[in-house]
């Protein structure tokens, strides 16, 4: 038998790859045997392989686990058999890929696999935490109530989402609006007036003078800055893409960004907080949720900082003395997981925490976007008065010339 894995080596690096055993228990054996911490693993079927051309579409992998998960746990919870419920959001499904995705995971139930099992081929929209979550309900026979957790979490990390590009919508705007407005000036409008001034036999003011020589640097090295740029630009993307040195070093550089790192880094105790209660609450062993968490987070700083917390786990070591060894963690972090631990409702406190920093996040981006606002409304308006002023003094000067004349 073939299976195909997913795990996490002793680096804290997600690994991908191919199995052959002669059933699960004996693959599971197989991937330890190799040091991987083992986050998901699914047999190789020819219609696994068939459903996987499926992947390619925008926005599915947004869309449909929240849709499937909400819809399913309201049919459930109504006391619907699975194979019917998911029969269901089949026939209500507009899209004709997501029709046949919800399609071909009701064909797997019918035909006797699990749910979790049929989700594991579409590891490019149902992700770790979503399939472990299921498999979790499945067992212990609160699937309902496990969807709707999933349902709530990715709705939130979506709102999250959408809260900070609606944030940056508008700053980026005025960004573009204001540069091509300032090129304009300075491409076209300044040289024109400029020519008038170099004809005049007289001491130029400092700031025209100035705006002069920006000008002419900017129209005859502003081709060769630009390309010089965007391959500065393209060469680090593609650094911290294919090396793990750069990558390491980008999300590192993230963590410390003023202002911007702080909102980051409560985004990612925030997510941290939510995903590990809600394994904990769907019935994931601790460690295992550690792994499955750690394969979720998109910095490799946090992600390295997890797995160190799962092996510290492993050893017989609390979450919360876990959480105090780190440096990522803020010590309020592990002061309520340890209040948790010892109140038995650690699940809950980890909500409590996710929430705050939330909430903490939320205001942080309402405050960043009323900070920047009026700080890029000033900044191109002193540039755009600096070239006014420096364009008007000299023709004051001509109008006193021509007075005294």
């Amino acid at each position: 038998m073939n299976f195909r894995y997913s795990a996490v080596n002793n680096g804290g690096k997600v690994q991908n790859g191919f199995v052959e055993a002669d059933g699960e228990s004996a693959a599971r054996t197989e991937i330890k045997k190799r040091g991987l911490y083992l986050v998901s693993l699914a047999e190789v079927t020819n219609g696994a392989r068939r459903s996987r051309k499926l992947y390619f579409s925008f926005g599915i992998k947004q869309r449909l686990p929240i849709l499937l998960a909400r819809q399913l746990a309201s049919l459930l919870k109504g006391g619907v058999p699975l194979f019917q419920a998911l029969t269901i959001i089949t026939n209500q499904m507009e899209g004709e890929r997501e029709r046949a995705i919800v399609g071909y995971l009701r064909d797997e139930v019918k035909g006797g696999s699990s749910f979790s099992d049929a989700l594991k081929a579409y590891p490019g929209i149902f992700d770790n935490l979503f399939v472990y979550s299921v498999a979790a309900g499945e067992k212990t026979g609160a699937l309902d109530s496990i969807l709707k957790y999933q349902a709530d979490l990715l709705e939130s990390r979506a709102n999250v989402r959408g809260k900070i590009r609606a944030a940056l919508i508008y700053p980026i705007i005025m960004i573009v609006v204001g540069a091509g407005v300032l090129m304009f000036l300075i491409g076209y409008v300044v040289p024109m007036v400029t020519k008038i001034f170099e004809r005049m036999n007289q001491q130029l003011p400092l700031p025209t003078r100035l705006l002069m020589t920006i000008t002419n640097f900017a129209n005859g090295y502003l081709f060769i800055i630009v390309i010089v740029v965007g391959l500065a630009i393209f060469g680090f993307s593609q650094w911290v893409k294919k090396s793990a040195k750069g990558r390491q070093f980008w999300d590192s550089l993230t963590l410390k960004f003023p202002v911007l790192g702080g909102l980051y880094r409560m985004i990612l105790v925030s997510r941290f907080a939510k995903i590990m209660g809600t394994l904990l609450k769907s019935g994931v062993h601790m460690l295992q949720s550690l792994v499955v968490v750690s394969s979720t987070m998109k910095n490799t700083i946090v992600t390295d900082t997890v797995i160190n917390m799962s092996k510290m786990v492993e050893r017989g070591t609390d979450l919360s003395m876990a959480l105090r060894a780190t440096d990522v963690f803020p010590p309020y972090v592990a002061d309520m997981v340890s209040v948790g631990e010892t109140a038995g409702n650690l699940e809950e406190m980890l909500a409590s925490v996710s929430e705050y920093y939330e909430t903490n996040a939320n205001q942080k981006i309402a405050a960043f976007t009323s900070m920047v606002e009026p700080l890029i409304i000033v900044i191109l308006g002193a540039i755009i008065a600096f070239i006014l002023v420096s364009i008007m003094l000299p023709l004051f000067e001509m109008n006193k010339l021509l007075s005294k004349g």
